[in-house]
C-alpha cells in the first residue's frame, strides 16, 4: 500500500512539473468573410512565458487575448489570436514554438482551407463578419521616430501601436496610437487604437483625455479594455480605447494627442487611509501622450456617382422598406419606413430623397441614426420615415426605392433597391360633419372641405358684434342705476371670483388664438383649453377617449362632429404643415374660437 501511494505521489509530481504546449483552431474551412481563432495553451510554465507564432502569410492577426489560471499550483496560460484571411488558399499554420528553461517546445502544423465563397457541403463553423473595412498601412508618418519593422500578420492600426510600443519600451509609462488608414475616403470607417502602457502597478491617479480632432467625426468603440504585453523582455500592462473615425470633407484631417496625467502611489494596503490624512507618499503629476496623426481624406470619385448616393462608404450594407399598413381608406395616412444597416457611421450621410409615388401624396422624410459598437467596428442603423396619403381607392404599388454606397475595396458604386410594396386603398367612409376646418382648397393631405355652416357678420373674427356701453349710453334711467350701484358691487364681489375662474381657460384660449399665425399655434391653444377647462391631456388620450369625455361633459352630437373635424385637421398638419396665408389662419382661428365657446357653454348648461 505504501509503495502504491509513493508511486502515485511521484506520478502526480511529475505530471504537475511537466510543461505542455498545444495549438487549436475553431475551424479548418472558412471563407474570406470569416475570421479564424487560434488558441495556444501553455501548461506548467510561469506567466511571463510567451509563444512564438510561425509566419502567417495568408492571415492578418487582428487581436490577441491572454488569460491565466492556477489550479493546485499548476499554471495554465491561454493565448487567443483572432485572424482574418487575406486571400483564398489551401494553407498550413506552421508549428507554434515556445522556449522554456533552455528547452524548445512546438506544436503540430494545422491545415486550413480558405475559400473565396464557402462551397456547398462545407461549413465555416460559426464564422463572423469582418465589417468590410479595408486595412492599409497605419504607421504614423509624422511621428519623427525610427519605426520598427512592421509585422505583416497584424492589422495596420494594431501594427502601428505595436511598433511605437517597441520603440518606447524601457520607459515605465508611455502611450501609443495607430489608425487603420492614413488616406480614407470621406465617410469611410477608420479605426483608431489608443493605448496607455505602464510597467509599475501602483498608480494613484491616471485621468485620461481623449484626442481632439479636426475635420473628423469620432465616436468611442465600446468601453476601455485592459491587457498585457511583453516588450523587450519586460511585462507591461495597458489600457486600450478604440474609436470609430470618418473624415468629414476632402482634405487634411488631424487627430490630436491623447493624454494621461498620472501620479504614483504606494503599495501599502492602508495607503488609501493614509492618503486621507496626508500620510502617503504620492509623486508629482506627470504627463504622457500620443503623437498627432495626420490623415489625407479623399473625395469619392465623381465618375459613375448615382443620384441615389448620399455619402455612405464601405461594404456590406442592406436596405429594406416596410409600411405600417397595407390596407387603408382613401385619405388615411400610411407610415413608410426605409431602413439602412451597415458598418461604419451613417450619421453624417444625407437623408434619402423620396421619389414621387403614383396615387399618393408624399410628405417630407424624417431620419434617425444610431451606431452600435461591435467586435469588428461600428454597426450603424439609419431609418427614413415618411407619410403617404392615398387620394382615391384602388390597388397601388410602391416601386423599389434606391440607395447607393461607394465600396473603397473595388472603388465602385453599389446600388441597393427595396422590394416593391402593395397598398390596397378602399373608398373613404367619413361622414360630412357640417363644419369647415379645411382652411382653404384641398391640398391632398387627406382632409376635404366639408361645408361652411358657420358664418361671421363681423369684419374681424375677434371684434364684438355689439358694445354694452353704447346701449347704456342711450338709456334714460341713470338715477336708478346710481342708487343700485352699491348692491351691484357687492354682488360682483361675491360672484366675480367664481366667474373669472370659470372663464379663464376660455379667455386664455381667446388670447392665444388671436395671436396665432400657424396651425401649430392653433393646435396648442386647443390643447391648453381642453387641459385647463376639462382636465383632458391630449398628449396621453386617444381621440376616441377625448370624444367620450366631452360627451360626458354635455357636448351635443353636432359639436362633437365639429370637434372631430377640427382635430383631424390639426392632427394632419403635424405630418404635413402647410404655409397658410393671414386670412386663412384668421378664418381657422375664428372657427376654432366659436367651437371652444360652444363647448364651454354646453358644459355649463
Amino acid at each position: 500500500m505504501r509503495k502504491l501511494l509513493f508511486f502515485l505521489w511521484c506520478f502526480t509530481a511529475t505530471a504537475l512539473g511537466a510543461v505542455t504546449l498545444t495549438a487549436t483552431v475553431d475551424k479548418t474551412n472558412l471563407s474570406l468573410d470569416d475570421e479564424l481563432t487560434l488558441t495556444v495553451e501553455i501548461r506548467g510554465a510561469d506567466m511571463n512565458s510567451t509563444p512564438q507564432l510561425p509566419s502567417l502569410p495568408a492571415f492578418n492577426v487582428y487581436s490577441r487575448d491572454v488569460s491565466a489560471i492556477n489550479i493546485n499550483g499548476q499554471q495554465t496560460n491561454t493565448y487567443r489570436y483572432v485572424m482574418l484571411p487575406r486571400f483564398p488558399a489551401k494553407t498550413t499554420i506552421g508549428p507554434v514554438r515556445f522556449l522554456y528553461n533552455g528547452q524548445e517546445y512546438q506544436t503540430q502544423p494545422i491545415s486550413v482551407n480558405i475559400y473565396r465563397r464557402m462551397p456547398a457541403g462545407k461549413t465555416a463553423g460559426g464564422s463572423a463578419q469582418t465589417g468590410g473595412i479595408r486595412f492599409v498601412s497605419g504607421a504614423n508618418a509624422n511621428s519623427g521616430r525610427r519605426a520598427s519593422a512592421p509585422d505583416p500578420s497584424l492589422p495596420p492600426a494594431l501594427n502601428a501601436v505595436n511598433m511605437q510600443a517597441e520603440e518606447r519600451a524601457g520607459k515605465g509609462f508611455f502611450m501609443a496610437a495607430g489608425v487603420s488608414s492614413l488616406s480614407p475616403y470621406v465617410n469611410q470607417p477608420v479605426e483608431l487604437i489608443v493605448r496607455f502602457y505602464y510597467a509599475e502597478a501602483f498608480i494613484d491617479q491616471a485621468p485620461y483625455s481623449s484626442p481632439t480632432v479636426n475635420n473628423i467625426f469620432m465616436e468611442p468603440l465600446g468601453a476601455q479594455t485592459e491587457g498585457t504585453q511583453i516588450l523587450r523582455g519586460r511585462m507591461y500592462r495597458y489600457v486600450e480605447q478604440k474609436y470609430a473615425l470618418s473624415g468629414v470633407s476632402a482634405g487634411k484631417a488631424v487627430i490630436g494627442p491623447a493624454m494621461v496625467k498620472y501620479r504614483l502611489g504606494t503599495n501599502n494596503m492602508f495607503s488609501a487611509f493614509d492618503r486621507l490624512f496626508g500620510g502617503a507618499a504620492v509623486s508629482e503629476e506627470k504627463v504622457v501622450q500620443t503623437d498627432p496623426i495626420t490623415l489625407q481624406v479623399r473625395a469619392v470619385p465623381e465618375a459613375g456617382k448615382p443620384g441615389s448616393f448620399y455619402g455612405a462608404v464601405g461594404s456590406g450594407f442592406t436596405l429594406a422598406a416596410q409600411a405600417d399598413r397595407t390596407q387603408v381608406e382613401a385619405g388615411e395616412a400610411v407610415n413608410l419606413t426605409i431602413t439602412v444597416r451597415g458598418p461604419g457611421n451613417l450619421k453624417p450621410t444625407a437623408d434619402l430623397k423620396m421619389p414621387s409615388i403614383r396615387g399618393f401624396k408624399v410628405y417630407d422624410v424624417a431620419s434617425n441614426s444610431v451606431a452600435v459598437p461591435t467586435a469588428n467596428g461600428t454597426q450603424s442603423v439609419k431609418t427614413f420615415t415618411t407619410v403617404l396619403v392615398p387620394a382615391a381607392a384602388g390597388i397601388y404599388t410602391i416601386d423599389p426605392i434606391e440607395w447607393s454606397y461607394f465600396n473603397p475595396r473595388t472603388r465602385q458604386y453599389v446600388t441597393l433597391r427595396t422590394q416593391p410594396l402593395s397598398i390596397q386603398v378602399s373608398p373613404a367612409t367619413r361622414q360630412n360633419t357640417g363644419y369647415n376646418f379645411a382652411g382653404g382648397p384641398s391640398d391632398n393631405n387627406g382632409i376635404e372641405r366639408l361645408g361652411t355652416d358657420i358664418r361671421y357678420l363681423k369684419t374681424s373674427p375677434f371684434e364684438p358684434a355689439y358694445t354694452g356701453l353704447a346701449t347704456l349710453g342711450k338709456a334714460k334711467f341713470w338715477p336708478v342705476v346710481f342708487l343700485l350701484a352699491p348692491v351691484l358691487c357687492l354682488l360682483g364681489a361675491t360672484l366675480g371670483k367664481k366667474s373669472l375662474r370659470a372663464k379663464r381657460p376660455l379667455l386664455t384660449a381667446h388670447a392665444a388664438l388671436k395671436k396665432a399665425t400657424t396651425e401649430a399655434q392653433i393646435s396648442e391653444a386647443v390643447s391648453a383649453f381642453l387641459l385647463q377647462r376639462f382636465k383632458l391631456n391630449t398628449g396621453s388620450l386617444q381621440l376616441r377617449e377625448m370624444m367620450q369625455a366631452l360627451q360626458k361633459r354635455g357636448a351635443d352630437k353636432a359639436t362633437l362632429q365639429a370637434f372631430l373635424a377640427l382635430w383631424q385637421r390639426l392632427d394632419a398638419a403635424r405630418f404635413a404643415p402647410q404655409q397658410l396665408g393671414q386670412n386663412e389662419t384668421q378664418a381657422l382661428a375664428a372657427q376654432t374660437w366659436a367651437l371652444l365657446k360652444q363647448l364651454d357653454w354646453e358644459a355649463r348648461a
